[in-house]
Order: C-alpha cells, then sequence, then structure tokens
C-alpha cells in the first residue's frame, strides 16, 4: 500500500474534475475522507488511482461518439489550458491525463496525431483562456504548427 499524499489539484487534475468538486467528493462518499497536512487537505494515492482505472475500463459517459454502422468510437474533449500565439496565429496548450503537454491549431477538432495516445477532441470553445508564450511552457512533447508543415519536438 502506498503511502503517499495528494493535493486537491492533483486529485482534481487526475480524475478531470475541478478542484472544488474534489472535496464536494469526498464529502458524498465519491472519494476517501481527506487527512489535514499543514492545514490543506491530502488524499491517499492509491484508492485515487484506482477510481481512476476504474473509470478509464467503464464505458464513457462524456465526451463524444461517432458511429460508423455497428462500429461507434468514443473521443475523450480535452479542453485548451492556454493559447500560445505564434507568427501571427493562435495554437491550443493542452494537457493530457499523464501530464505530456501539447500543442495544435486554435480550434475544436479531432486531434489523432498524438505520440502514444487515442484519438482526443480538442475543445477551443473557450476563447477567454489565458495567453502564454513558448518560453514559459515546459518542453511540450508534440508540437504541429499546422498548414504551413508540421514540426514535431
Amino acid at each position: 500500500m502506498s503511502d503517499k499524499y495528494l493535493t486537491v489539484s492533483e486529485v482534481a487534475d487526475l480524475l478531470g474534475v475541478l478542484k472544488e468538486n474534489v472535496l464536494r467528493m469526498a464529502e458524498h462518499g465519491a472519494l476517501p475522507p481527506p487527512v489535514t497536512t499543514n492545514g490543506e487537505p491530502h488524499f491517499p494515492e492509491e484508492p485515487i488511482l484506482r477510481r481512476r482505472e476504474e473509470e478509464d475500463d467503464a464505458i464513457p459517459s462524456a465526451g463524444v461518439y461517432l458511429s460508423t454502422g455497428e462500429d461507434f468510437f468514443y473521443h475523450r474533449v480535452v479542453k485548451a489550458s492556454h493559447m500560445l500565439v505564434y507568427k501571427n496565429c493562435p495554437f491550443a496548450v493542452f494537457s493530457l491525463w499523464d501530464k505530456s503537454l501539447h500543442i495544435r491549431p486554435w480550434l475544436t477538432h479531432l486531434v489523432d496525431d498524438l505520440p502514444d495516445h487515442e484519438t482526443i477532441l480538442l475543445s477551443c470553445e473557450d476563447a477567454s483562456v489565458p495567453e502564454v508564450s513558448l518560453e514559459d511552457l515546459p518542453k511540450p512533447t508534440s508540437i504541429a504548427w499546422g498548414p504551413d508543415g508540421t514540426i514535431w519536438m
């Protein structure tokens, strides 16, 4: 059994929920009760990771379903966390569950060129995300600059 504990932000990132919802989930028994360390709530890592694995194995309840006759495909929706302007064009900055950072052209579309990941739906509907410069970001796992050629990092 792991003795590691996670902050509210870490739990929110792992489960794909807002930080405000983490404590609510614990209050309603959906998460284990937190322990307080230095005045801040912390959650045991093991049950959180187990819950995430169970959710990953479950039939998805949110996202986009696409049908091709008898088959259907589910694509998880990932929202842009920041906007990056490069050569006067906007690009979406987003992270996946494994904390990998990616940059793609700013538009809502299916992204199927992510290394070692399933296809996702990148949502760029929220234009109020903060702008960031490339120098302020950690090294991205991948970048696709768009129509004039794709650059992979």
